[in-house]
């Protein structure tokens, strides 16, 4: 028996109790074995000489040769305080040749492998009761532990020294540590997560070689399901710009390139880590990571399901003949089974961290979730506006609409002055008749059989209300009817809704179909130059003599018919995308008679109807309407500077500033005109104007006169109440459509800057007076104590316009912001700004204030 090694200062070398040679232990010895193993050995230590006699089969060693850093290795045991030497237990097996870890783990033999396994629970007793075992045993007892141990490798698939080993490597210090970890995670944890935790650290301590090794072959390989993943989305990046695009064959590669990649990386996870993920996912930290990568293959594979609809529903048009209207109702049909998977793709990309892919495809991951984001909601857009596009395009049977082209250089309430129309009768989706007369609006004008008065500001232009003046009305829906009622008392014709198309429509159709060509005045337009020729023509060209300066738009029209008749796959979702942007950016606003049409476009917001805010919201709407002013409009930059002061009292003293910036040059025939806008603000309501300044009246003698029998419109009085005049600048307060206007003239010549400004006082305020009289004794005890305010600003952009907008609001002292929300918008110490931004659509800024006592 080997007594006990006193502690000395140098290091002292280890004898074997049994033979006293340095290099092994008495558990190891061969004499030992000799001595003890002659009545019991195993068979799988001997094997069978030519004679016949059975010889034992040479112990093995493995010496490890590895290079560490200069730090402590957490596997050396502290011999000379351990009581338990259960390192003696342990039994030295050298690896197979073909060793592929570099760790201190053992490989499997083919018999070990093949070995029935048994369940945990049977197991681990037996552990502890190794551990319990007397350090100072016979030698016979030692040798049978060593037996027995060496059968159990065969059955379990595991020898009891490997468990010893680790619990024998395992160090005070690392213990409490471990302890510590399970502290930490029992108080970050949720109750129902942490037993499962709990049981997957406890599996990697008792059952280190398997699960340990089990989780460097994840690590080693996740650079492979990575690069699966990544390559799979980068193919389906471009599958889905091709797609967007209309190249189907580009997208329909890149869509199986996809695919296979996603399926590649699918079968690394399923085949190999799925008792991993298993484990893992009880682990919070670790889990995060794998599930952003499970969720970015699902998201890749619904992408791909998605993309594999719709390219199904875009080659059967393709091969199709049908008519405009099935085509589209055969896209809403795939976009049915489509959108699903979006949907949940979406929900899945929204909840990955970017973080788990290759930093070089971070920023392209995050551009594309972004505008995937928009993709859905424009699909989203599309499917919910099938019933009413089929209503639209004729597929319920023949429906006639009047187009009006509106010229943006010229600024009218609606977007422009409406120097075309069109009557179009469409049914299936086909143009089955279109008229556009040559003369152009002024057509009307000894057709129209009745004389009306029209708003005093069109005197300067007109006695006589007429058809090219209908669009008065900021509220498109009102100038519609009226543009009806023009040309119902013109022609005796009605019509089904009202279209209104602002030139830069046309730019927008060149762009997606193509140049296209004039043979008989030999000019090939595209969006860069069709605007320009086409307006020179009409004001210049040799058939404004004949009036019918509009002739071209009549020449064009055929040519714009076929090629949308001919229009491509490619060009359907461009063309459905453009058209909805349009629509957003007000470049077409529709009037349906058709109510659930009609209900369907306002709810899109498509309607250009002025928006119905709320008693407590603060609104801003500003109208320019160019009369006699050219096409200076298109030379003109405006600015709009809205700031709001609250009082301490809470009441909202608001204050508007204009700026008109003309950067024409007097020289130019059309562009250099001077400006004469005049100008409409609208409001919450009940405002009061405090003050306006900066304005300028045309001369009183350019105005004309109306006659006398001439009869006041019903609609227009109606619509538009006087209630007052501003003594000191003239302006002229009205209530229109929910709102309060106030209208005066700004003038701006070729070069100048002018400015105007609106000082008013909103009939609101910003919070409630605390304990209101009309609150009810509920109200009054869940009544906050302490005040709120809840200030909102919806901003509504004219057609026509792209104003640059900017805004503040401001507090008394003692207000601190608690939310806030709206694009640009920054929370200040008392209020909020908003930095300067193009109006290009309407908006809307939220702001909440909490009164801060202390």
């Amino acid at each position: 028996m080997a007594k006990k090694l006193k502690p000395a200062k140098k290091l002292q070398l280890r004898h074997c109790g049994f033979c006293q040679k340095v290099g092994h232990n008495k558990s190891t010895c061969p004499d030992a074995l000799s001595f003890n193993l002659d009545k019991q050995v195993s068979p799988n230590m001997v094997s069978q000489t030519n004679t016949g006699q059975t010889e034992r089969a040479p112990l093995k060693f493995f010496v490890h040769h590895v290079q560490y850093q200069n730090h402590e290795s957490p596997h050396l045991v502290n011999l000379k305080k351990e009581k338990n030497k259960l390192l003696e237990h342990i039994q030295a097996v050298a690896p197979e040749e073909n060793n592929d870890f570099y760790f201190f783990h053992e490989r499997h033999t083919a018999a070990q492998s093949a070995a029935k396994p048994v369940a945990a629970p049977s197991f681990l007793p037996k552990i502890m009761e190794a551990q319990k075992e007397p350090t100072q045993q016979k030698n016979t007892q030692r040798h049978a532990e060593l037996v027995s141990a060496s059968r159990s490798r065969n059955k379990f698939g595991m020898t009891i020294k490997k468990l010893s080993q680790k619990l024998s490597d395992l160090k005070f210090s690392h213990a409490q540590k471990a302890k510590s970890a399970i502290h930490k995670i029992r108080a970050t944890a949720a109750p129902k997560h942490f037993v499962g935790a709990t049981l997957a650290i406890l599996f990697l301590i008792f059952v280190p070689s398997g699960a340990r090794t089990y989780y460097f072959d994840l690590k080693s390989t996740t650079n492979k399901i990575a690069d699966s993943s990544t390559a799979g989305f980068t193919a389906l990046h471009d599958s889905t710009s091709a797609l967007m695009s209309g190249n189907l064959t580009d997208a329909q590669l890149s869509l199986t390139d996809a695919l296979q990649n996603f399926e590649q990386a699918v079968n690394i996870l399923d085949s190999k880590y799925s008792f991993l993920q298993k484990i893992i996912s009880a682990v919070p930290i670790v889990n995060n990571e794998v599930q952003s990568r499970q969720r970015l293959i699902v998201a890749g594979q619904e992408i791909s399901l998605g993309n594999t609809y719709l390219l199904k529903g875009l080659s059967e048009i393709q091969q199709s003949n049908s008519t405009i209207t099935k085509n589209l109702a055969l896209v809403g049909d795939h976009l049915k089974f489509s959108l699903p998977h979006y949907q949940t793709a979406v929900r899945e990309l929204n909840n990955v961290d970017s973080d788990v892919l290759p930093f070089e495809y971070q920023d392209t991951f995050k551009e594309f979730r972004v505008l995937f984001n928009v993709y859905v909601k424009d699909l989203e857009t599309i499917a919910q506006l099938n019933n009413a596009v089929q209503e639209i395009f004729g597929g319920k049977g023949l429906r006639r609409y009047l187009l009006i082209f509106q010229n943006p250089a010229e600024l009218r309430p609606t977007g422009g002055f409406m120097g075309s129309f069109a009557m179009l009768d469409i049914k299936d989706g086909e143009i089955i008749h279109i008229d556009i007369p040559a003369g152009g609006s002024y057509d009307l004008q000894g057709q129209l059989t009745e004389y009306i008065v029209p708003p005093t500001p069109l005197l300067l232009s007109n006695k006589r209300w007429e058809f090219q003046d209908a669009n008065w009305f900021p509220d498109f829906p009102a100038s519609a009817e009226k543009a009806l009622w023009f040309y119902r008392h013109s022609r005796g014709v009605t019509a089904d809704g009202v279209i209104a198309i602002n030139a830069s429509v046309l730019n927008r159709l060149l762009s997606i179909m193509g140049p296209v060509a004039d043979e008989n005045r030999g000019l090939v337009l595209d969006k860069t130059n069709a605007l320009a020729t086409i307006q020179d023509i009409v004001e210049y060209g040799p058939e404004k003599k004949d009036n019918k300066p509009k002739q071209i738009l009549s020449d064009l029209a055929p040519v714009f018919i076929e090629n949308f008749k001919n229009i491509t796959p490619k060009a359907v979702l461009p063309m459905l995308t453009n058209l909805e942007e349009g629509l957003q950016q007000k470049e077409i606003q529709t009037y349906f008679t058709d109510e659930n049409t009609q209900k369907t476009i306002r709810e899109f917001g498509w309607s250009g109807e002025i928006i119905q805010t709320n008693p407590n919201q603060d609104y801003l709407l500003v109208v320019n309407t160019n009369i006699q002013g050219q096409k200076s409009d298109a030379k003109i930059k405006q600015n709009i500077s809205h700031q709001a002061v609250i009082q301490p009292d809470g009441t909202i003293v608001n204050s508007v500033v204009i700026t008109r910036e003309h950067t024409g040059n007097s020289q130019e025939k059309l562009y250099g005109q001077t400006n004469i806008d005049y100008l409409r603000i609208y409001v919450p309501e009940g405002s009061e104007l405090v003050r306006a300044s900066g304005f300028t009246w045309p001369e009183e003698r350019i105005f004309r006169a109306p006659e006398s029998w001439y009869e006041k419109d019903q609609t227009l009085a109606a619509l538009e109440k006087e209630e007052s005049t501003d003594s000191l600048s003239g302006t002229r307060i009205t209530k229109e459509f929910g709102k309060t206007a106030f209208g005066n003239w700004i003038i701006t010549e070729p070069g100048q800057t002018t400015e105007v400004q609106f000082i008013y006082k909103l009939p609101f305020k910003a919070w409630e007076k605390q304990g209101d009289s009309n609150l009810n004794n509920w109200a009054k005890i869940f009544q906050s104590q302490e005040p709120i305010s809840n200030y909102q600003l919806v901003a509504q952009k004219q057609s026509g316009i792209n104003s640059n907008f900017e805004s503040q609001v401001i507090f008394p002292d003692g207000w601190l912001p608690i939310w806030h929300d709206g694009l640009g918008l920054s929370a200040a110490a008392n209020g909020m700004s908003i930095k300067l931004t193009e109006l290009g659509s309407d908006k809307i800024w939220s702001l909440v204030m909490k009164k801060n006592d202390n």
